[in-house]
């Protein structure tokens, strides 16, 4: 019985960190095409950003390492993002004229940190994007 108990907090609690990473992931992705203003980093497509992606140079799949890294995601055009899987060629030079030429090299670096996010460290990203997206003066 107490196994089947810890057993449940341990799910409950990822459930809730996955509903705190879903809500940070909308504003996080708002935030982003908002601050490019709709222009795709890729290919210079600018569009309404409700018809934009917030789309990773370094996959998600690669960890939440970069997963909420400014620099690492950009305003991108469906096209780029979803057909062309990131038009990752052209991303990465303007990742370049946009950071300067040692931006490859660190977020690579980055990459390889093993990094986990609390529910409390996803709270605080969730009021610092809400913050951030009020300051650019986003209206919904």
């Amino acid at each position: 019985m107490k196994c089947m108990r810890k057993y449940q907090k341990s799910t409950r609690k990822s459930k809730d960190k996955s509903a705190y990473k879903k809500r940070l992931w909308l504003l996080f992705s708002k935030y982003i095409r908002t601050r490019d203003n709709g222009r795709c980093i890729s290919c210079g497509k600018q569009d309404d950003i409700r018809n934009m992606d917030a789309g990773h140079y370094i996959p998600k799949s690669a960890g939440l390492s970069l997963y909420f890294d400014e620099r690492n995601v950009n305003c991108q055009c469906t096209r780029c993002n979803r057909f062309l899987h990131g038009n990752l060629s052209q991303y990465a030079l303007a990742l370049m004229k946009k950071y300067g030429q040692t931006i490859l090299e660190e977020l690579e670096q980055e990459r390889r940190q093993i990094l986990k996010i609390s529910e409390n460290e996803y709270f605080d990203l969730i009021k610092l994007y809400k913050k951030k997206l009020f300051d650019i003066g986003y209206v919904s």
